[in-house]
């Protein structure tokens, strides 16, 4: 029976020299990511959503957690809603007239 425990193709080999197996080559990959572990609390529906976001991205939950902070530091999330924001200004018109077409009256709807 092999005792060597099964990698996920992303977690990588362990580190030369270093035995397969176990939690030591996860925290060899650690050690080299340079990665730091933070706990935090949250609510339980934060942290299901968190979940199902990361599975949807194909990430871990802290990497998508990663990803938040890094897109949130380096401004891309301000930009993205400054973007959806001018859109739906330009567009305006668009979605009322779409709007006001979805609310005729009974009878006008074609049977």
């Amino acid at each position: 029976m092999d005792t060597q425990r099964a990698r996920s193709p992303v977690e990588g080999p362990c580190a030369p020299g270093h035995p397969q197996g176990g939690n030591g080559c996860y925290h060899a990959r650690m050690a080299a990511k340079k990665q730091k572990q933070l706990g935090a609390r949250v609510d339980q529906d934060v942290a299901d959503l968190a979940k199902k976001r990361a599975a949807d991205l194909g990430l871990s939950v802290g990497d998508y957690l990663a990803r938040l902070v890094q897109d949130d530091a380096s401004g891309l999330r301000a930009h993205a809603v400054e973007a959806a924001a001018r859109f739906l200004a330009e567009h305006q018109d668009v979605f009322d007239e779409a709007e006001n077409a979805q609310q005729t009256s009974p009878g006008a709807r074609a049977a």
